[in-house]
């Protein structure tokens, strides 16, 4: 299937990975029945693994998900 991956800084910071909030974001995903992957050497990586064949309505599912998660531990 098709990978993204979206890094985190605190505050656009590129030199402050934000480890912590990507961790709340995964576990908020998940706790919504989203599962991402998080990875990277500082930990500040999403990576969101979507089928080939997920329909648009599905990904909209997710994606909506998603970006509540990001209200939510912002």
């Amino acid at each position: 299937g098709a990978m993204r991956a979206i890094e985190l800084f605190t505050d656009g910071d590129l030199a402050r990975p934000d480890a912590a909030r990507t961790r709340r974001i995964v576990t908020e995903a998940l706790r919504r029945g989203l599962i991402l992957l998080s990875c990277g050497v500082y930990a500040n990586v999403i990576r969101i693994l979507v089928p080939l064949t997920a329909s648009d309505a599905v990904l909209d599912e997710g994606l909506a998900v998603l970006s509540d998660c990001f209200d939510a531990t912002a």
